[in-house]
């Protein structure tokens, strides 16, 4: 299965210079914790989240409309290719820890987005054989995901 049957496509995307207030509010109405950042080109160059957003305001101590995304966004940032299959996929997920990717065409344009629950949910609609595989394959995506890349403090 690759990435283009998987991936959401109704994906909003904000800019570099966008204030971290106008992520904020495509999180809300899109219900997500993530928003990938593009050029002008629609290319992606950085990532933020939900978390990146509030660590951001507490440690600068000032509101969201005069915090920039550029500030706080993750970058370099992996990405998959919407031909991707699903099995690099995963292996990309759990190579970089991370439980969604930004999809992109050959011209290395946001097309999308995948998650995790993207790929639970294909998993769920297959059947027999193929859901089995396809759950211990997410089972093992989420596993390397979810550990620790520091060890805990005792």
């Amino acid at each position: 299965m690759k990435a283009k049957k998987l991936m959401s496509t109704d994906v909003q995307a904000c800019r570099p210079g966008d204030t971290m207030a106008d992520a904020a509010k495509i999180m809300w109405e899109r219900d997500c914790g993530i928003v990938p950042v593009v050029d002008s080109q629609h290319r992606v160059v950085g990532i933020l989240t939900d978390r990146d957003i509030c660590i951001s305001a507490f440690t600068k101590g000032k509101a969201l409309s005069q915090l920039h995304v550029k500030d706080a966004m993750q970058a370099p940032v992996h990405c998959c290719r919407d031909d991707d299959v699903h099995e690099a996929i995963h292996e990309m997920m759990r190579k970089f820890q991370v439980r969604r990717l930004p999809v992109v065409d050959r011209d290395e344009r946001l097309v999308g987005m995948i998650s995790l629950n993207d790929l639970v949910l294909a998993a769920q609609e297959a059947s027999g054989r193929a859901r089995s595989e396809l759950a211990e394959e997410v089972f093992d995506t989420l596993a390397a995901v979810s550990r620790h890349r520091v060890p805990m403090l005792a």
